[in-house]
Formats: structure tokens, sequence, C-alpha cells
């Protein structure tokens, strides 16, 4: 069962039960305002016969009046008619039959019917009219039972042919309005839920074909927008463009890296050959070739781990923790210190509390380091500068030149000065990376010091 087919089912059934409850309330209160409208007439014509206490000119019968009842035959028996003291009562609308003290029928006027005759009902009869059903040939009957002067009973019924007739209308009515809103709202159920239904299928059928054919160019179009099937839609596209962009990373990193590899892997080959065919050579250039390849070797060694450091995704690897950036950055200058055998000092302005990943952030520091110390004249210190959640690492290099500035963040990209020095050109590149992992920016400034301000901005708890 479809998403549609369940949203239509359950409003077609909600107003179904709605339309059910207005129908029976407003049967009943019309059937109630109906039998109402004849009980008070019957006891308003109840009110015109005479009972023990209340005003004798009220219509009665008289002794020898109730024993004319008995004349026309047995218990039960018709009367002739209409005659007094009951015919201008009764009129043509109502039935009466006359009830001994017992509740035994003693006569009947016009017709018959039926109605209850127990004793508990004669008992609150006495004390005033009891309003019962009853039943005759033309259906249902209303009934009111008064207590004559210690004679018997008499009982009033009115038919509720004319109320059945309306209820039977109202329900014949109620019942196709019912039914025709119950199919009106299923029809706007189905085109609404259409509507609603139409994104999100438009969103599955993306997702289908992103996993059979890996194709992440394609967005989700839809026409909602601001609702929560808009804003998944916008999401997923959004997830689709982030993949995408990984993707092409990864590519770009991939062709780079094999384009940084195959100069030292050439390098080391070549050498290799030289030692296996060099049966000639003197110790010292044997020895000079076993340190060429040492040197090649490490430096693979540290691409290498450079490329793992940059394919790793900073989010995954630890969760963020409160510090601040003196307490990451002095260990990091500590090691860089011994190291490097440099003087490597730390100037701390403002101590603000940010939410980062340690290891990472060490990382992106000892990397900011390393580059100053590459770029700087040997036994030159390197300045750290930190203040809240901004840190610039200033050498006393050459600089960076203004047009390469924007670019000195790229995977593998080298400075035009420095394409003679060791070094992958990750290590700004993973730098950057860090950086906006943690929602912050990098920049590269000149520095007061004479060579280059690299550093970043990450945001504080304050901000």
């Amino acid at each position: 069962m479809t998403l549609r087919v369940r949203i239509v089912g359950l409003v077609t059934v909600v107003v179904a039960v709605v339309v059910s409850v207005v129908g029976v309330s407003l049967f009943r209160s019309t059937e109630s305002s109906l039998v109402g409208e004849i009980d008070d007439d019957l006891l308003g014509r109840a009110e015109q016969i005479h009972r023990p206490g209340r005003d004798p000119d009220r219509r009665g019968l008289t002794p020898e009046q109730f024993a004319e009842f008995g004349r026309f035959g047995q218990p039960g028996g018709r009367l002739p008619g209409r005659t007094d003291p009951f015919g201008a009562l009764v009129g043509f609308d109502a039935f009466v039959r006359v009830l001994d003290g017992s509740g035994a029928v003693r006569g009947v006027l016009d017709a018959e019917f039926d109605a209850a005759t127990d004793a508990s009902l004669l008992a609150d009869a006495v004390r005033g009219p009891v309003l019962s059903d009853g039943s005759s040939e033309r259906g249902r009957v209303r009934v009111v039972t008064v207590a004559l002067d210690g004679m018997g009973f008499i009982q009033f019924a009115r038919p509720l042919d004319e109320v059945d007739a309306v209820l039977s209308d109202l329900r014949i009515r109620t019942s196709a309005l019912g039914l025709v809103a119950i199919v009106a709202a299923g029809v706007l159920a189905w085109v609404l839920a259409g509507r609603t239904v139409r994104p999100i299928r438009e969103l599955t059928d993306a997702t289908e074909y992103v996993a059979a054919t890996g194709d992440l160019e394609r967005g989700v179009e839809t026409s909602s927008s601001g609702d929560e099937v808009g804003r998944l839609a916008a999401s997923f596209t959004a997830m689709l463009d982030a993949l995408s962009a990984s993707r092409r990373q990864q590519r770009q990193l991939v062709m780079d890296a094999s384009h940084e590899l195959r100069t030292p892997l050439t390098t080391l080959r070549t050498n290799v050959d030289v030692l296996r065919r060099g049966h000639d050579l003197s110790d010292g250039d044997r020895m000079d070739l076993v340190a060429d390849l040492d040197a090649e070797l490490g430096e693979l060694s540290d691409l290498f781990a450079e490329l793992v450091d940059l394919a790793a995704d900073v989010r995954s690897d630890e969760e963020l923790a409160p510090l601040t950036l003196v307490e990451v950055a002095e260990p990091v200058v500590d090691r860089a210190t011994r190291r490097t055998e440099r003087s490597i000092e730390i100037e701390n302005g403002r101590t603000i509390v940010l939410e980062a990943r340690p290891d990472a952030l060490a990382r992106a520091i000892r990397n900011l380091i390393d580059n100053a110390a590459k770029f700087s004249p040997a036994g030159t210190p390197i300045r750290v500068e930190i203040d809240g959640g901004r840190l610039a690492v200033h050498d006393r290099g050459p600089g960076i030149p203004p047009g390469e500035r924007s670019v000195v963040f790229d995977r593998f990209h080298r400075v035009e000065s420095s394409r003679t020095l060791p070094g992958s050109g990750l290590g700004l590149a993973i730098v950057r990376q860090v950086a906006e992992a943690h929602g912050g920016t990098v920049f590269v400034e000149d520095s007061p010091d004479g060579g280059a301000a690299v550093g970043f901005v990450l945001p504080t708890v304050d901000d």
C-alpha cells in the first residue's frame, strides 16, 4: 500500500466517522425535539382531565359514564364514536382508552393500541400523568396515562407516524449527504496527497538513480519549499553536492599524488639500477647513492603520512573537547624546538576556550611550524602568536608573494622559490582541512618579523 493510498484511506475513515457521529447526533436531536412536542401536547390534554385534588370543573368521568364504557362490549371493546366527555378533547389525532383500577381495558375510543399497564406505571399515574411508548396498527405511538377519581385510569395515545416520516426523510438525506461528503473528501485527499507525495516520490527516484548509477551530479528538483519535504530535498541535494565534491577531490588527490610520487620513485629506481650494475663504484659513490636512497625513502614516508592525514576525515577521528590554543600549542612547540634546534616562542594574548579536536589541531600547528622552519634561515627564531581563536606562525624567510597567497593552501602547491626544497606541498592543505572542519578559516599575511605569517582562525565558545 503506497503512502498516497494510506493518506486517502486515513482521511476517508476520519471523515466517515465524523459524518456518522454528526448524523447520529442530528437524528437523535431531531427525534427528541419532535417527540418532545408530542409529549407536551399529551401532557396538555392530560391536564384537562379531572383528578383527585384538582379543579372539579375539568373534564372527567362520572360513575355512570365510566359504567357506560362497559356497555359497549367486554374490556377492550370499541366505543361507537368520539362521544363526550372526551370527543372534543381527543379530536381526530389521538386514541383513548379507559382502564379499571387493575389496569384492565374497559373501552377504546376510535382505535386500539398497545401500551404498558403494569402496576408500577399505574401507581406512578396516581401521582401524576405518566408518559410511555406504545404501538398501534399505524406504528409507534406515544401514550400518557392519567388517573380518574378513584374509578380507574385513562390513556391518551398519539401516533408517531409523522415523526417517523420526518426521521426517515432525514435519515435518507443525511446518508446521501454523508456519502457525498465522504466521496468528496476521498477525491480531495487523493489530489492533495498526490501533490504532497510528489516531492517524496521525486526524492525516492533520485536516491534510487544514485544508488543504481553512482552519479552524484543529479540533484532533486521539487516544487516544495520551506516545508519538511522541501527541506529534505534541499538537504539531499546538498549531501549529493558534498559527496560529488569529495569524490572530485579524491580523484584530484590521487592524480596529484601519482604525479608527485613519480619523481622520487624514478629516482629510487635509477639509484637501485646504478647500485645493481655499479661494480666499479667507489666506496664514496656507493655511500652517496645509499644516502640519496635514504633521503628519497624519508620523503616518501613523509608524503605517505601526509596523504593519510589529508585523506582522513578530521571530524570522525575524534570528538570535540573544550580547550585553548595555548594548551595545544605548548607541547607541539616543545617537540618542534628539540627537533629543529631553533628558538620557538609562544606569545599569548587572550585565552579563550573553544570546542576543537586536540590531535587534529596539534597536527595543523605542527605543520605550520614545520613550514616556517623550512623557509626561515638556519638559526633564526620562530614566533607563534595566539589571540583567542587566532593562531599565526611568523617566520623570517622570503615571504609569500601576494599572487600566490590564494593558492598556497592547495594540495601539492609549492611556491616557485621553494620548489628545490624538500616537501610534498601537503602541509598547508592539511592546515586548511583542519581549520574548515572546525568552522574556521586560514590566512597568509606579511610578518613584522620580515617573513610570512601563516595561520588560522577558529570560532570560540564566546562567538
